[in-house]
C-alpha cells in the first residue's frame, strides 16, 4: 500500500499518521529513538506492508501487469492500489476525500519536528501538489509514478505503468475491493493492541 492507504488506515489517529507517513525513512530499529505513539505507526506500517505482501489477491494483481513492470511491480501495484482506494473511497468512509487529504497535511506539517530530514523534505512537494488527492486520476499516477522512476538508478518501465493500470483497470479493482475491508479488518486489530 502506499501513502494514501496508509494514512487511510490510521484511523484518524495523529501518531499513527506519522510513524505511517516516516516508516520507510526508518531502517530497522532506529524506530526505537521516537516517542512510544510513534514507533507504533511505524510498526504498523511495517505490519500492513507485510500482510499486504503476502496475500493471495494482492500476488494476484501483481501478476497482472509482472511482465510489464518486472521487478518494480510491488512498487507500482502500491501505487495502483492508492488509486483504486480513492476511487473507492465512498464505499470505505464517509469523509470526502479532499477534507481527509488536506487534514492530513496539517497533521505532517503540525508534527514537522518529529519527521526525519528525508520526510521533512517531502512533505511541501506532497502538500503542494496533493499528491495524496490526486491519486484519484491516471494522471496523478502517470506523474507520481514517473517521479519514481526518475528516482530510481535502475532501468524501469514505471513511467509507463499508467498504460498497463488502463488496460487491466476492471481486473485491479475487483482485487482491491476483495482485498481492502481485509486489510482494515486486521489493522483495526492491530491497533487494538496498542
Amino acid at each position: 500500500m502506499n501513502y494514501l492507504a496508509h494514512f487511510f488506515l490510521s484511523n484518524n489517529n495523529e501518531n499513527l499518521i506519522i510513524g505511517n507517513y516516516i516508516a520507510d525513512d526508518i531502517k530497522g530499529k532506529a524506530y526505537l529513538d521516537y516517542p512510544t505513539e510513534i514507533q507504533q505507526g511505524i510498526l504498523l506500517h511495517r505490519k500492513i506492508d507485510d500482510f499486504t505482501d503476502s496475500h493471495s489477491t494482492v500476488e494476484n494483481s501483481k501478476a497482472l501487469i509482472r511482465e510489464h513492470q518486472n521487478k518494480y511491480t510491488p512498487v507500482v501495484m502500491d501505487v495502483f492500489y492508492d488509486y483504486f482506494l480513492a476511487n473507492n473511497w465512498t464505499s470505505y468512509t464517509e469523509k470526502e476525500l479532499l477534507a481527509f487529504t488536506n487534514n492530513i497535511y496539517k497533521v505532517l506539517f503540525k508534527n514537522i519536528k518529529h519527521l526525519p530530514t528525508k520526510s521533512q523534505m517531502r512533505l511541501p512537494f506532497m502538500a503542494k501538489s496533493n499528491w495524496l488527492y490526486n491519486y484519484k486520476n491516471i494522471s496523478g499516477i502517470e506523474k507520481s509514478l514517473t517521479g519514481m522512476s526518475k528516482r530510481t538508478s535502475y532501468t524501469n518501465n514505471m513511467n509507463n505503468a499508467h498504460h498497463i493500470l488502463e488496460e487491466k483497470e476492471l481486473e485491479l479493482n475487483k482485487d482491491f475491493n476483495q482485498f481492502f475491508p481485509e486489510l482494515i479488518a486486521f489493522c483495526n486489530s492491530e491497533i487494538k493492541t496498542f
